[in-house]
């Protein structure tokens, strides 16, 4: 066949044969290209279908999940009950726990819920009327809310109390509240007939007492914010070159008010104002040593109330070179005290063998003698000694003296006294004894109160 062609036609025919297999291998690329992009839209509308669905089902997890939740929170499906329940419940968190006063709880109608007609749940209100403050209101509505139960508030109505007559034609608000709130409840058809909801409680992102403070110092119901006060010692004398701590106290009839203190003037250079904490009232002046010289500081202190007031006070520093103190003489000590101002004879009499006796008594001590000749006894830390002894007098020796003594005289104030000093050759106490009673007028005298003895 080619050899009878033409070297055109041979040419021609080669050209042809070799631009078919090519065409048809263009078409089958094509083909295969526009096959694979139709594949790929119905993937990618399964794809959406199947995510539509896993949506679906999503939706219906999270739905089934909160009904599981409502439920374990709605009250208990038996209303009549847990009325009753949740009566008790605000009655003892109003008034046992927050002490509100005048409280009345009291149940209102209610209403039915409904889902394309069916009936899903069942609501009941109740009426609260009380009279309190702002903070036992913050703690109700902290502790409302902290129950893991389907209830809430509806309606709050707060109305401020004034007190005492009106000051330049404006009442001043007391810090009491008449509160009227409203509360509903709400209880699912399935849910557990019984539960104790009340004693549930879900976590708070802070403490009730947190809430308080945020709220209580911005109470609008209440006196105005009284202004703080700072104290210390006005004025105080330190050793110079040493550093030294001065305490500041602030003082704040706000007692939910935090202080803060503000180092307004200070002639030291390096003087430090500390504070513990924000919810500390106390700060201190930290000084260097200085040397000696008055000082002056200027504090301030600051209270977060609404609005804030601030107070100032000046404190005065004195620096004194060390000077030692001289010791001061240490006093004499007291005289011992003289018993023989209280001693006296009270009697001087004869024992049944016919020897004289001398009856002696110390008033202080209550102790007393029954002497003869030549016995003695102790008296103001000295031993006495009877000397001689005659019916109106008596002599003592002590302390190398001769002291004559009549009934009722003192013993510091003898009615004579002689000193035993040698005279001569004659026999001294002899002398000195006689010497003693001479002159000396003698009478008897007994005391009453020792003839007994």
């Amino acid at each position: 066949m080619f050899e009878n062609m033409t070297q055109r036609e041979k040419v021609l025919a080669m050209v042809v044969g070799a631009l078919v297999p090519i065409t048809l291998i263009f078409m089958g690329v094509f083909w295969f290209i526009e096959k694979n992009s139709l594949n790929d839209g119905e993937i990618m509308s399964l794809s959406e279908q199947v995510s539509r669905e896993n949506e679906k089902t999503a939706l219906s997890t999270k739905a089934n999940s909160r009904r599981i939740y409502y439920r374990s929170v709605s009250m208990p499906s038996n209303l009549a009950d847990a009325t009753n329940d949740y009566l008790l419940w605000l009655n003892k968190l109003a008034g046992d726990e927050i002490k509100m006063e005048g409280l009345s709880v009291a149940p209102l109608s209610g209403d039915k819920i409904k889902f394309k007609s069916k009936v899903v749940g069942n609501t009941k209100k109740f009426a609260m009327t009380a009279t309190g403050n702002l903070s036992q209101l913050s703690e109700f509505l902290t502790k409302f809310y902290s129950v893991d139960l389907l209830h809430r508030i509806n309606s709050l109505k707060v109305i401020p109390l004034t007190t005492g007559p009106a000051k330049a034609g404006k009442r001043v608000l007391s810090g009491n509240l008449n509160l009227s709130i409203t509360v509903e409840v709400l209880s699912l058809v399935d849910a557990d007939e019984q539960r104790e909801f009340t004693s549930v409680y879900r976590e708070m992102a802070r403490t009730s007492e947190e809430y308080q403070n945020g709220i209580l110092r911005r109470n609008i119901f209440g006196p105005a914010n009284n202004t703080p006060s700072l104290s210390g010692r006005p004025s105080s004398s330190y050793v110079s070159g040493k550093d030294i701590k001065v305490s500041l106290t602030g003082e704040d009839a706000d007692k939910n008010d935090l202080l803060s203190f503000e180092l307004i003037e200070g002639s030291i250079e390096g003087v430090k104002l500390v504070q513990t904490d924000s919810k500390s009232r106390r700060a201190s002046l930290q000084i260097p040593g200085q040397k000696a010289g008055r000082y002056e500081f200027k504090v301030g202190v600051k209270d977060n109330g609404f609005p804030a007031k601030t107070n100032e006070k000046k404190f005065t520093v004195v620096f004194e070179d060390f000077v030692a103190k001289k010791e001061k003489p240490k006093p004499p000590p007291a005289p011992a005290y003289v018993n023989a101002k209280q001693a006296r004879i009270t009697g001087i009499v004869k024992d049944v063998s016919g020897d004289w006796m001398v009856w002696i008594k110390v008033r202080t001590t209550g102790e007393r003698f029954k002497l003869k000749v030549g016995e003695t006894f102790n008296l103001d830390e000295r031993e006495w000694l009877v000397e001689s002894i005659e019916p109106g007098a008596a002599v003592l020796k002590v302390d190398n003296k001769l002291l004559t003594f009549q009934p009722a005289d003192p013993f510091d104030s003898p009615r004579k006294e002689v000193s035993l000093e040698p005279v001569g050759t004659e026999s001294s106490d002899d002398l000195k004894v006689d010497d003693a009673l001479e002159g000396t007028t003698l009478k008897l005298k007994t005391d009453a109160n020792d003839k007994s003895s």
